[in-house]
């Protein structure tokens, strides 16, 4: 019993060593090295390409385009449409924008203004406004004048026809009921005032135009306001020909000494 499988372990490792030889052939070709490589066809042949290569799009290119020209096939034989008649449709023409030749603004003029007056300083206000003014550095610079400051006003009606004139207005003021009155003498230094003939005296210009309210009523209307000026030593200041942005600086500037008054020249 030993000795027979004794053989037939022999037998068997004998074919197992004739098969792995290759002495009976194999039913399985040989898959390892250097064996497989020795089946391959042509191997410097073969390349290796990237995912998004033209030759792998090609073959899904080629069946696309068989597909287009079975579908034009289909459509050239099919029944061919009725043509209608229909007058072509012009095509809209395209709005051309007229060329408009650039147009450059012509330079906005400064308006200038024609004399501005800042005063009446007396010495020691007329200092800190030079300080002030130094600062803004205006392109223009102003010229400095003496002020003559309104001592009184006069309510007075002007000469007419000399003395016989003066005569005349006399008679009719006391018609009136007006005793109060002085006529000027031939004497009178301004000329445009002899033989006028004076109702009051007044210290303002308001006082004064209150009075000749209250003569109008009773028929007094050639009555007017003289100013009679006294010198001062008192100035101001004058601007010719100032531009607004520097008036805006001036009025700033005013605006800081609250007892001077801003006001067009020969006011």
């Amino acid at each position: 019993m030993l000795k027979l499988f004794f053989w037939l372990l022999l037998i068997g490792n004998g074919v197992l060593f004739a098969m792995q030889r290759g002495y009976l052939g194999s039913a399985t070709p040989e898959r390892h090295e250097p064996q497989r490589l020795a089946l391959q066809l042509q191997p410097q042949t073969l390349r290796i390409l990237p995912a998004n290569s033209e030759k792998l799009l090609a073959p899904a290119k080629t069946a696309a385009d068989d597909a287009n020209k079975n579908a034009d096939a289909a459509k050239s034989n099919a029944a061919p449409p009725v043509a209608v008649d229909a007058k072509p449709v012009p095509a809209p023409a395209l709005a051309v924008a007229p060329t408009v030749a650039a147009v450059v603004p012509p330079k906005a003029e400064v308006k200038l203004l024609a004399c501005t007056e800042i005063g009446n300083f007396n010495s020691v206000e007329l200092r800190r406004f030079d300080a002030q003014l130094a600062v803004l550095s205006l392109p223009l610079k102003p010229t400095l004048r003496s002020v003559l400051e309104a001592g009184s006003y006069m309510v007075f009606i002007p000469s007419q026809d000399g003395h016989d004139g003066a005569d005349r207005k006399v008679a009719e003021l006391r018609r009136l009921g007006i005793q109060d009155f002085y006529v000027m003498p031939e004497s009178q230094a301004n000329p445009s005032l002899r033989w006028a003939i004076s109702l009051g005296v007044f210290k303002t210009e308001e006082a004064a135009k209150a009075y000749i309210g209250q003569l109008i009523p009773k028929g007094v209307r050639s009555a007017r306001i003289l100013a009679r000026n006294v010198s001062t030593n008192k100035q101001a200041y004058q601007w010719r020909n100032i531009d607004p942005a520097s008036k805006t600086a001036l009025d700033a500037l005013v605006e800081k000494f609250p007892a001077q008054e801003q006001r067009a020249c020969g006011t």
